[in-house]
């Protein structure tokens, strides 16, 4: 059986009205960053929670601070959940606590407010306008060259801790499937290291929950021998609740996994492939090409094909 629910599933305190506004400001969040660039194709949006300290300056000339968290995270932007309202195009100044005594700064502007999270937080999308300051300390590689990718993730080096959206082949794929993790060089350590999947520096309570994993849960038995990869993808579609699904086919142009809920064909959705709840989800847009109804399962197979975003400017 495929599991459906959100990532939120395990949660019992938070009201629906709360579960509902964080899946509409998922969708919202990718929107609304696509106009953070002055016509330039943006970078892979990873889903990521960090502590930040933001302040600014009020209309009476006063310094206000006050500590948020990412919910997304781009080479040139985010966007924060913070309990205090502000306008659209506010100049913040943004701190990141490092070792020690260090602080990372930059400066960012409100682009917009996405949305609300009861009872009393507020998302923005935010443009850092410094994008060579990287805030983020993630490595995030041109687009292009996603091109021959069958899936990404975000890793971290197991010496430096230097993060990056790492672009998986067919043999690195295979490694993070059995032992997850990948070998590969380090530009910071200038040598070959190995590579696990990063997770948020914010944990929520599900991510710790007791019991059997998703992956035991989830994944039922293989019975294909073209399978290429056994890997769960979280499939994301509005109006929906992010749904669980297993892949059963990867390739460069697209991928094939079975679903509880049936996407016609034409229809556009999103998709993290490999995923792993509580770690930085990167979530790239599909087409479904073909649908067909497995009734003796109650599920549906889909066949999709990645959209490939506009050329660079």
């Amino acid at each position: 059986m495929i599991l459906l629910g959100t990532t939120n599933r395990r949660f019992s305190k938070p009201p629906a009205q709360s579960r509902r506004a964080s899946l509409i400001a998922g969708f919202s969040i990718i929107s609304a960053m696509t106009t953070l660039s002055d016509g330039l194709r943006q970078s892979d949006r990873v889903r990521f929670r960090m502590p930040v300290e933001v302040s600014w300056l009020t209309s009476a000339g006063v310094t206000v601070t006050h500590n948020a968290e990412t919910l997304l995270v781009s080479r040139n932007g985010g966007v924060l959940r913070l309990a205090e309202k502000l306008s659209m195009g506010q100049e913040l100044h943004l701190r990141r606590d490092l070792e020690g005594d260090n602080w990372k700064k930059t400066r960012a502007r409100v682009v917009a407010e996405i949305d609300q999270d009861p009872p009393d937080n507020f998302l923005y999308a935010i443009h850092i306008l410094d994008p060579r300051s990287d805030f983020w300390d993630i490595d995030f590689p041109a687009p292009h060259k996603a091109e021959e990718a069958l899936a990404r993730l975000l890793m971290e080096c197991s010496f430096c801790q230097r993060r990056e959206v790492v672009y998986l082949d067919e043999l690195q794929l295979k490694s993070f499937e059995v032992r997850k993790c990948i070998a590969r060089v380090c530009k910071l350590c200038d040598s070959p290291s190995i590579w696990i999947e990063s997770q948020s520096e914010i944990r929520s309570p599900e991510d710790d929950a007791p019991g059997t994993t998703v992956e035991e849960r989830v994944i039922p038995r293989r019975n294909r021998t073209r399978i290429k990869a056994r890997v769960l993808a979280c499939i994301r579609h509005r109006g929906f609740q992010e749904e669980i699904a297993v892949c059963e086919d990867l390739s460069k142009g697209g991928l094939s996994f079975r679903s509880r809920n049936q996407y016609p064909e034409g229809t556009r959705v999103e998709v993290a492939v490999p995923f792993t709840p509580g770690t930085g989800a990167i979530f790239v847009p599909i087409r479904i090409v073909f649908s067909q109804a497995i009734p003796s399962a109650g599920l549906h197979r889909h066949g999709a094909a990645y959209i490939k975003p506009p050329l660079d400017i």
